[in-house]
């Protein structure tokens, strides 16, 4: 197995790239991280699975919903440091997702699971039976990980900011798992209030979701379409769209001018 070095981490996170949309309110930056092969949970994964590796494990595990994208990350950042990946992914009617497709185009052994319930039992079971196996979490929310993605956010909105010349006011982001929004939250320095459009990927009483929207600053909202179900109004900037792309409806009514919204993934 390649160890990943600090070169290799900078590669998979660059730094970011900024375009404009206009609204009708004013401009909008989007931080464009639908250019990283995995989006931007590449960016931690990395140092992330150092670590893992440094405790022993050799291969890891994930259960993912079909059109989730940490699937295509993990595959990705796995090749690129000689990890075996095995991913229990949720399929459409008898079909996989594009994005399950990627995995394995990268290299990750893929399995079908009817929902993501059984998806994750089986990853379970999966870990269980196998050494040196790790599995990682919905959306990668570990404490290590939103460690690592906490380090790599600090660094990219210090390029973003002074890349702007200003520090927007209000960042909008997609909330999947949430494990992105904890991290920013704990990047953003104080005044700056974080919008958070839940894609519907946990139910809506799910502790997760409410302990987001409790916190002081922070505005969430849900998507109207079901998860599974992608938008129907996509923006000019390729996106998911059983995700990211389901916050552009809502930022052409509802953002101000010079806010900022972190696109994920593609």
């Amino acid at each position: 197995m390649i160890m990943i070095t600090n070169s290799h981490a900078d590669e998979l996170s660059p730094r970011a790239v900024l375009s404009t949309l206009e609204t009708p309110a004013g401009t909008v930056t989007v931080v464009r991280d639908d250019l990283l092969p995995g989006g931007t949970k590449q960016r931690a994964l990395a140092a992330h699975l150092t670590d893992i590796v440094a405790g022993g494990a050799r291969s890891v595990v994930y259960a993912s919903p079909a059109p989730g994208f940490a699937q295509v990350a993990l595959a990705y950042v796995c090749r690129r440091m000689e990890i075996d990946c095995v991913l229990f992914c949720q399929q459409l009617g008898d079909s996989y997702h594009e994005f399950s497709l990627l995995a394995r185009s990268y290299g990750a052994t893929i399995e079908p699971c009817a929902t993501l319930a059984l998806a994750e039992k089986a990853a379970s079971a999966y870990r269980d039976r196998e050494a040196d196996c790790v599995k990682l979490p919905l959306g990668f929310g570990d404490t290590g990980f939103i460690r690592c993605l906490r380090a790599t956010l600090r660094r990219e909105w210090a390029h973003i900011t002074n890349d702007l010349g200003y520090t927007p006011e209000r960042v909008w982001l997609p909330v999947g798992s949430g494990t992105f929004a904890r991290a920013m939250l704990d990047v953003l320095p104080e005044g700056i209030s974080l919008t958070c459009v839940d894609v519907g990927v946990l139910d809506p009483a799910d502790a997760r979701v409410h302990e987001l929207a409790d916190l002081p600053g922070v505005s969430v909202r849900r998507a109207s379409e079901a998860f599974l179900e992608p938008c129907a109004v996509t923006p000019p900037v390729p996106s998911n769209t059983h995700y990211d792309a389901k916050l552009w409806p809502l930022i052409q009514r509802d953002a101000a001018n010079q806010d900022l919204w972190w696109n994920v993934a593609r």
